[in-house]
């Protein structure tokens, strides 16, 4: 185990807090463009460029989920990791595709799912006294 596992669970941690926040914000940003146009329609009303960093963070997401997969020693927490992104991609997916009918904070769960994991995941390797987590 390396530095790099470690700073893997504090980077997707921090992303995915940014992703929480960047979906949590999203309304708030662009409410006076939908009040004008529809209340159902504010996050398409948003700049394309905007709605990009939903890819971003679920790319950033998966790169951190797949080192903190191959450090984790726990079978529990692999499988969690595993079900937190996939359900993140599909809530992800599903608002741009409007598969179904979801709550806008439905992607919530998943968000706050793999900030717990990484946190998680970290405590974890250091208590079992990694190299890595001393610094």
């Amino acid at each position: 185990m390396n530095l790099s596992t470690y700073k893997s669970d504090v980077f997707g941690a921090v992303t995915s807090f940014l992703c929480l926040i960047h979906c949590v914000i999203t309304p708030f940003l662009f409410i006076a463009d939908s009040c004008s146009i529809a209340a159902d329609s504010c996050c398409e009303a948003s700049p394309s460029w905007w709605r990009q960093f939903d890819y971003l963070f679920l790319f950033i997401s998966l790169i951190a989920v797949v080192q903190s997969y191959r450090s984790s020693h726990n079978k529990i927490v692999k499988f969690l990791f595993v079900l937190s992104w996939s359900s993140l991609s599909f809530v992800i997916l599903n608002e741009k595709m409007h598969w179904l009918s979801l709550h806008e904070n439905t992607i919530l769960f998943p968000s706050i799912g793999l900030i717990v994991l990484h946190i998680y995941n970290q405590r974890d390797l250091k208590s079992r006294g990694e190299e890595c987590c001393t610094v």
